[in-house]
């Protein structure tokens, strides 16, 4: 219940339309019991042939009172005979059914407005959060799970809602304003007509407990679909490389099965609650008829028309009270679902703004890492001890065998991740007392494996900022030596790159890459082996615009093939996480001894 509290405090920024709803929920349920009590006098209109109501009936219970408002009302209809009476109740009818369709249509539309709108919060608030957290919350999370908690999480929560605000309101006003009618007309029929209630509540909480575990497990299950699903989209060249088509398809038929089973298993439970619910309502209707009966034929205390009343007002009490004892099943279901969203909305900001951070516009002087280590998980070291200096428009490659840490350093110092231990300073200031805008704002980063959006070509390039005039845009891919290809393509300049740039080849989406990092001008560069996965052609071309971008700034090259640092001012060499060597490529190579020197043998087969 906590977690489904929670959720409710998403409305109050909707009060007044849930004020509205409410409103007109109230207004729903007395035209709804209105149009229900106008059978009785229609009843009596077609089938007495009296013209008041027994004086001596009147009393001072409320079955009296019940009587007196019957014989005002009697009195109204009967006053210009039989026809005009019948006349008279059609159109009250009329009017009755209108009103409460008209506010019923109100309250619904309102109680959407909340739905909606809370969808769309909880929606905007998971996107913004996973934005802010760190890039090792999405080395541990599946894709598929992320999309199921923004998608089939968000829309099971709709339901909850909707039962706190409009079941859990309208329906139990109707039921009370049905059993106030029904008590006026006889206080023995429904006593034992509510006999039942308790039974049935009971059997649906039960039912509501075991819905909450089993939708839980659902959504678990439809996670684990969507990963897949993902997994076969981005993966569909090497599945029809490796021929793993009948595997993959395997993999997801199992799991498929199991979601099927899940879902019946869990409809199973939900569909119960109302069968259980309508065949005790019923049974209590039969208990009725059979008393009600007794109390015409035998008794001679209850008239026919009020009877048949009862009847219809005991039936239409079996509608709110199915949909009330479902009202347990929607929350326990969107509480799961609020669970798992919450999971996401509360997991801890690794990187973020400290209260001393303020914002860094030049750098100046040097880049310093301070024993600096890092671990991924504790039992998982990939940095230790790391102490080194760039100086200001300085080349510095890093280089080491896979899984050396390279890619982490640059990340520290793009501050993706924090440390550790140790410190990272620019001109002297830890990097956590600089704003984390400012600090990426200075620092451009073309990646080995290239992000490009299913957008078009310029508004990749000018991603995440439109500061930029068409000039400066052509200037950049003319650098970038991507110019004259965009021109090539369909549309220039807007010509959609598909998803993942599918459309475009590695070096052509690498030099948009690095077009973009050129149009924002950055001070330090970071290259993390932007050239290792391209063909010699393309690598080339890719090289001669990386060469361009580094003129004049401070580069940071992460590196595989070495043949591309030779004419980088300091090499440094990572083993096992640590820094095993310094120095330039000449002085490297005459190390024999040394990791670079094996590195660079294996390479060029020496």
């Amino acid at each position: 219940m906590k977690i489904y509290l929670r959720l409710l405090n998403y409305i109050k920024k909707y009060k007044t339309k849930i004020f509205i709803s409410v409103f007109m929920s109230i207004l729903f349920s007395i035209f709804s019991a209105i149009s229900v009590y106008l059978t009785i006098p229609l009843l009596k209109t077609l089938f007495d042939n009296s013209t008041t109501v027994n004086d001596a009936a009147v009393g001072n219970d409320v079955s009296g009172l019940y009587n007196r408002v019957q014989k005002i009302f009697s009195d109204f209809i009967l006053s210009s005979g039989k026809e005009s009476a019948l006349f008279k109740i059609c159109i009250l009818i009329l009017i009755a059914f209108f009103l409460k369709n008209i506010t019923g249509f109100f309250q619904s539309i309102y109680m959407q407005y909340v739905e909606k709108g809370v969808l769309r919060d909880l929606r905007y608030e998971l996107y913004e959060k996973l934005n802010s957290l760190s890039l090792r919350f999405f080395t541990q999370e599946k894709t598929g799970n992320l999309i199921s908690r923004m998608t089939n999480d968000i829309n099971a929560v709709q339901s909850g809602i909707s039962a706190a605000f409009s079941n859990l309101i309208k329906e139990p006003l109707l039921i009370i304003i049905y059993l106030i009618i029904s008590v006026s007309i006889s206080w023995q029929m429904t006593l034992m007509s509510v006999l039942v209630f308790p039974v049935t509540i009971f059997a649906t909480s039960k039912i509501g407990a075991s819905l909450k575990r089993r939708s839980m497990r659902v959504l678990k299950k439809m996670s684990e679909i969507l990963t897949i699903i993902s997994e076969t989209i981005y993966g569909a060249k090497v599945i029809r490389v490796f021929r793993a088509e009948k595997f993959r398809n395997n993999l997801f038929q199992k799991e498929n099965d199991a979601h099927y089973h899940l879902i019946i298993k869990s409809a199973k439970t939900s569909e119960l609650t109302s069968p259980i619910t309508e065949f005790l309502s019923i049974l209590a209707g039969v208990i009725i008829i059979w008393f009600g009966g007794r109390q015409i034929l035998v008794n001679n205390n209850l008239r026919p028309e009020e009877f048949l009343g009862f009847l219809f007002i005991l039936f239409q009490l079996i509608v709110p009270i199915k949909n009330l004892t479902t009202v347990g099943n929607r929350i326990q279901e969107s509480s799961a679902s609020g669970e798992r969203i919450f999971e996401i909305l509360d997991h801890p900001v690794e990187v973020m703004d400290s209260e001393n951070s303020a914002d860094f516009t030049n750098f100046d002087e040097t880049i310093v890492l301070k024993d600096v280590s890092f671990y991924y998980y504790p039992e998982k070291l990939i940095l230790e001890n790391i102490n080194f200096k760039i100086n200001k428009s300085e080349k510095v490659a890093i280089v080491g065998s896979s899984g050396g840490g390279k890619s982490t350093l640059a990340d520290l110092i793009s501050r993706f991740y924090d440390v550790t231990s140790g410190d990272i300073f620019i001109d002297d200031v830890n990097i956590k007392n600089i704003t984390i805008e400012s600090l990426r704002k200075i620092i451009g980063i073309v990646p080995q494996e290239t992000i490009l959006f299913n957008d078009t070509i310029r508004n990749n390039i000018l991603f995440g900022s439109e500061a930029f005039n068409e000039e400066d845009l052509i200037n950049a891919t003319k650098f970038a030596n991507a110019y004259e290809f965009i021109c090539e393509t369909e549309n220039g300049f807007e010509t959609v790159v598909g998803e993942r740039g599918l459309k475009l080849s590695g070096g052509q989406k690498q030099r948009i890459a690095i077009a973009r990092a050129l149009l924002r001008n950055p001070q330090i560069l970071i290259l993390d082996e932007a050239t290792s996965s391209l063909d010699s052609e393309s690598e080339i071309l890719v090289q001669e615009a990386l060469e361009k971008l580094m003129t004049n700034r401070t580069s940071i090259i992460i590196a595989h093939r070495l043949s591309t640092i030779k004419n980088a001012d300091r090499i440094v060499v990572l083993d096992a996480g640590k820094i095993v060597q310094v120095g330039s490529h000449e002085k490297l190579v005459k190390e024999e001894s040394g990791v670079y020197k094996k590195l660079y043998d294996l390479q060029f087969n020496i």
